[in-house]
């Protein structure tokens, strides 16, 4: 991964621009690259993962993809709308900025609407500003080699208790689809099943799935009406760890030049399963 130049700002500067925010030192390159990558991750996925995705390419959810987010100007991304205040900010993030900004969103820029319940403690701070810089490819710093926990990390228990959040998220709502393809515009719904079937909105696609060694969900559909007739994908199972819900969350990329967006939508039809169906994990 190429590291980019992370320049951070005086602390006296940013804490101008701050409308009197009380905000402490800005952290230090030392103490982002020292921090812990694992309380980063929990704090993002708690905090916001909900509105925001990281990877290339991703999704822009209720707030913008922050893939490249410190290359980049401040309300400047093409494909999401900002707030007026944010359009005319006319400063480019970076480190020392973010975190003045998710210590206080309101007193660092007045009239941005991201709606987060309280500013985010500087304990936090420090470890999802150092999370971002690594998943966001603004760094080459280090990460874990696993990003589970002790009890996900144990094959030997069913998919419900390894990843209880992951399981009925997937397992008992519907996967919202749409392929677009040089004029095919084709959607459906999918419903992962607990006995590592998949069934659809159109009867004739049917597939199955498959959690792998290295936590990766994968799934393959055939009798699809368009593409070849056939797809398989795989993402890691954290990916999906943290429940959330909309039409589009994700736009893949399973072959060729389709774009499949994705989406999470609450529940799913009676006849998936019928009236003997699966209760969620207890967890």
């Amino acid at each position: 991964m190429e590291k980019r130049n992370i320049t951070p700002l005086a602390g006296s500067l940013f804490l101008s621009l701050a409308a009197g925010a009380a905000i402490g030192a800005a952290p230090t390159m030392e103490e982002l690259r020292n921090a812990d990558y694992m309380k980063g991750k929990n704090a993002f996925q708690g905090r916001c993962s909900a509105c925001h995705t990281l990877a290339d390419r991703s999704s822009n959810i209720a707030g913008p993809n922050l893939w490249g987010v410190f290359d980049r100007v401040a309300g400047s991304k093409d494909d999401f709308t900002y707030s007026d205040a944010l359009k005319s900010a006319d400063f480019q993030w970076s480190p020392d900025r973010l975190d003045a900004w998710l210590g206080d969103p309101a007193g660092y820029l007045p009239g941005n609407i991201m709606g987060i319940p309280e500013a985010v403690p500087e304990e936090d701070r420090v470890n999802i500003l150092s999370f971002v810089m690594i998943e966001t490819g603004a760094v080459d710093w280090p990460r874990p080699e696993t990003a589970f926990s002790a009890a996900q990390a144990d094959a030997s228990k069913p998919p419900a208790e390894r990843w209880p959040s992951f399981w009925n998220h997937l397992m008992f709502n519907t996967t919202r689809y749409r392929w677009v393809d040089e004029g095919e515009d084709y959607r459906f719904d999918a419903y992962f099943k607990t006995d590592g079937t998949v069934v659809t909105s159109d009867k004739k696609i049917e597939g199955f799935w498959h959690i792998t060694d290295r936590s990766f969900f994968c799934y393959a559909l055939s009798g699809m009406p368009v593409g070849v007739g056939s797809m398989v994908e795989c993402f890691p199972v954290a990916a999906m760890a943290i429940p959330r819900f909309a039409n589009e969350l994700w736009v893949s990329n399973p072959q060729g030049t389709v774009k499949l967006h994705g989406g999470m939508v609450a529940g799913r039809p009676d006849w998936v399963y019928g009236d003997d169906g699966p209760s969620p994990s207890p967890h």
